[in-house]
């Protein structure tokens, strides 16, 4: 049909309203397709045509506005482009450019919702399905996913401003974070229905938050500075000495709140590419992982003076723990508790607390006790291991001996011993180190567990 505003413009059959613009943009020239929803066929609305006249009238402003809001986009995202992505130099977070940019991506749509809504649609090289980018709020917003402007829902709250709902179980915004010497953007999820909107106890959490985000960061760096430094008594001669000392290696990118109030940060971990929630709402940090965080209330735990939360798992309890062997690289590995069905007990607390004391020590032990390991079985690990000049008879020490062993898990038995667990390239069962009362035996994992 003929449309008064939009033009000459034709239905097809994904529910939309379709016409085309021809655009320079970017340095490219594309053909922009202006896609008006109609679902239910029920015609264009006039506040669609108002829509469209107003991105018209507006357009060189928002591509004026919008790269600065993409480039943060993809610096946001950049962990999970460059798995998907064979990046050239240029294209790497620090050096994006806005021409680099756009040559990785290109604007497909121009999307008009019920509303009035409306925003681009961009194709890109890392992403099936594009994202979007809302142009009719006050300020640019890049969402995630198409749907989110599909089936665009959005709440006015005094507390959060404008929220969008992820067409899941979220409520998100945008926040940001200084972040030592840049500032980051944190998407914030707020856990709701479309029906249930955002409630007190999240606007409570939420301001509660933006009162004590600069020190929530601390908080967290505080909290890694013993991992990184090898002990406790480091980490607080650091302290002592005044020095500045900030992690950046733990990467702030999401504010989850749930519908209690609980909340915390999903951050990206720098050691191993992967993603841990960090529990904010509570005196002390604690490190989780981020399905216990997005289900921190719906989780089986219980809160102990120790160990912080801990979570139930099959046989028992556990937690998650941020560790360096040997002064290597970080690690996140489980801590295992076996309990069965019971309650952690005051033997099991003082093993783990033991352990805490000797933090330091117990690697230097591990090193001793499989280097003793290493040299009796040699020739087993010649025979399954293409052995490097570094760890032959002649050349092993208790500094490169380590490189044969895989760490999994920190173990306490139901009978309060302690140990790491690993795998060895000798054993089916795995190895294990056991500390008890200061020091470090070496043993076989089925001993243990």
């Amino acid at each position: 049909m003929k449309d008064k505003i939009l033009g000459d413009i034709e239905f097809n059959n994904n529910g939309s309203w379709r016409r085309s613009l021809n655009k320079s943009l970017y340095g490219s020239d594309v053909v922009i397709k202006v896609l008006v929803q109609d679902e239910n066929q029920e015609g264009i609305l006039d506040v669609q045509r108002e829509a469209f006249l107003t991105y018209m009238e507006n357009e060189e402003r928002y591509i004026k506005e919008v790269p600065r809001y993409l480039l943060d986009y993809y610096k946001w995202h950049f962990e999970e482009i460059e798995k998907v992505v064979e990046l050239e130099e240029g294209d790497q977070k620090d050096t994006i450019t806005e021409k680099t940019f756009f040559e990785m991506c290109k604007v497909f749509f121009l999307y008009i919702c019920r509303d009035g809504s409306f925003g681009w649609i961009l194709g890109s090289s890392w992403s099936k399905d594009g994202f979007p980018v809302l142009l009719s709020e006050h300020e640019p917003q890049v969402l995630l996913t198409r749907n989110e402007l599909r089936y665009l829902r959005k709440l006015n709250d005094n507390s959060f401003d404008t929220l969008i709902h992820d067409g899941e179980k979220y409520w998100t915004t945008w926040d940001n974070l200084p972040f030592y010497d840049e500032v980051v953007d944190i998407r914030v999820e707020v856990e709701g229905s479309v029906d249930e909107g955002v409630n007190a106890a999240q606007q409570k959490a939420y301001a509660q938050y933006s009162l004590k985000k600069d020190e929530c960061l601390k908080r967290l760096s505080d909290y890694m500075l013993p991992v990184y430094l090898g002990s406790r008594s480091e980490a607080e001669k650091v302290t002592a000495s005044g020095q500045q000392v900030g992690v950046k290696t733990i990467l702030p990118k999401r504010l989850i709140i749930d519908k209690k109030g609980n909340y915390g940060w999903i951050c990206y971990t720098q050691w191993d590419d992967s993603y841990v929630g960090v529990l904010l709402s509570e005196e002390k940090i604690q490190i989780m992982t981020e399905n216990q965080l997005r289900e921190f209330e719906k989780q089986e735990k219980v809160k102990d003076e120790l160990f912080g939360y801990l979570f139930r798992e099959f046989h028992g309890w556990g937690k998650t723990e941020v560790v360096r062997f040997f002064k290597g690289e970080v690690q996140t590995l489980p801590l295992r508790i076996r309990t069965y069905d019971e309650d952690v007990n005051e033997d099991q607390k003082a093993a783990y607390a033991t352990y805490q004391k000797y933090d330091a020590s117990f690697w230097d032990g591990i090193k001793d006790e499989l280097l003793t390991y290493y040299l009796e079985f040699y020739d087993d690990f010649e025979e399954y291991l293409d052995i490097p000049d570094t760890l032959t008879k002649k050349n092993v020490n208790r500094d490169n001996v380590v490189s044969i062993l895989t760490f999994t898990k920190l173990f306490i038995g139901s009978d309060a011993r302690i140990a790491w667990l690993c795998e060895s390239p000798t054993e089916q069962d795995g190895l294990a180190f056991e500390f008890t009362d200061g020091k470090i035996k070496q043993i076989f994992q089925p001993e243990i567990i």
